[in-house]
């Protein structure tokens, strides 16, 4: 039995390809960047300093209030958590006898 010999690569042509496709990705994301740049100058352009400025700011504002509301969402979320905690902890406090006994010990063990 022959062998052929195989067919010999460049030296660095093994990661080239994956390179190659890092580098597109980087150019889509500029060009997509320079699109929305250009958008943006086109507007500021078209509709002059204070149209552009009070859009601005409305956008600024909308995303505060959405803010807020997360804000408020969360605190909420954190209450309820701390009662609920609350609750757990006093009723394992009450459990009696050696089952009550073994869950206090695996609430002091885990520091909770």
């Amino acid at each position: 039995m022959i062998r052929t010999p195989r067919p010999m690569k460049p030296k660095g042509a093994k990661g080239q390809g994956r390179r190659v496709a890092q580098l597109e990705a980087e150019l889509a994301e500029a060009r997509a960047k320079l699109a929305k740049a250009e958008a943006s100058l086109r507007a500021f352009e078209k509709g002059g300093v204070e149209a552009y400025a009070a859009r601005r700011i409305a956008e600024l504002e909308e995303g505060q209030q959405v803010a807020r509301g997360q804000a408020v969402e969360a605190a909420v979320a954190k209450s309820r958590a701390e009662g609920e905690l609350k609750t757990l902890r006093d009723a394992i406090a009450k459990v009696p006898g050696i089952h009550g006994w073994l869950l206090r010990r695996a609430v002091k063990k885990a520091g909770l």
